[in-house]
């Protein structure tokens, strides 16, 4: 129940920054637990996970969320905040290497042949400004310093934005579960844990850095045997057979 509270209460302390009623703090909430009770189900069916990323929403601003979705999904499950500020820098020919937004923590991420269209559909043509980020994706505008408080808004924005689209396209394709941005990463690793890759390896490919999040990790796994799991996320949704 507090933690609910403090869900509320970042949310509207996000909205009073964005309106510029009230100042930025970076990482005001850090140490304030806003977990959900772990009961609740967050991530998709696999059917209905199907239908988000393969079915046509015959609209091309859904088209587009669902573009976004399946990035984050192919990209090992990846938070839409990692997504939306990656720099053209990160991509190192079909390799994305970056440090996550929340953790800090250095990642690498193979790109699968099938995010490669959807990469140069997103991609940003705006020329670099100096001293402001060059952002990889079109979502942020990459006008605004890394630590300027309007980048923070702008984010804000762009994450609500987002989440509007995935409920308008969950509508769309008549599912029944809530969507969200986090349902993304964690529709993929429960994918992975019903397909049974190990908790440790899951962890590492998300990126968790605390041992509460999952358990200690055993041993560091290479590129190569988590874009296999990948691979074996990716192929499991797309070919579920619908109705079984």
């Amino acid at each position: 129940t507090i933690s609910t509270y403090m869900r509320m209460l970042r949310s509207i302390y996000n909205r009073g920054v964005e309106a510029g009623s009230a100042p930025y703090v970076p990482r005001l909430f850090h140490d304030v637990y806003t977990g959900v009770d772990v009961r609740q189900k967050k991530a998709l069916p696999a059917g209905e996970l199907h239908r988000l990323l393969y079915e046509d929403p015959k609209s091309e601003r859904l088209r587009r969320t669902q573009t976004i979705a399946a990035l984050m999904f192919q990209f090992c499950g990846m938070s839409f905040a990692d997504l939306a500020h990656l720099e053209k820098s990160a991509l190192d020919q079909s390799v994305l290497r970056y440090n996550r937004i929340k953790t800090k923590t250095p990642m690498s991420v193979e790109v699968l042949d099938t995010a490669r269209g959807m990469i140069n559909q997103l991609r940003s043509n705006q020329e670099p400004i100096p001293d402001c980020p060059d952002y990889l994706f079109d979502i942020l505008c990459g006008n605004k310093k890394r630590k300027d408080e309007r980048a923070y808004r702008e984010y804000q924005s762009a994450l609500r934005r987002f989440n509007n689209c995935l409920k308008d396209l969950a509508r769309a394709l008549r599912l029944n579960s809530p969507v969200s941005s986090y349902t993304l990463r964690h529709s993929w690793a429960t994918t992975a844990k019903y397909r049974g890759v190990p908790i440790e390896m899951i962890s590492e490919s998300l990126g968790h850095k605390s041992i509460k999040t999952t358990q200690i990790y055993l041993k560091g796994f290479e590129l190569r045997e988590r874009t296999e799991v990948n691979k074996g996320n990716l192929s499991y949704i797309k070919n579920y057979r619908l109705g079984r």
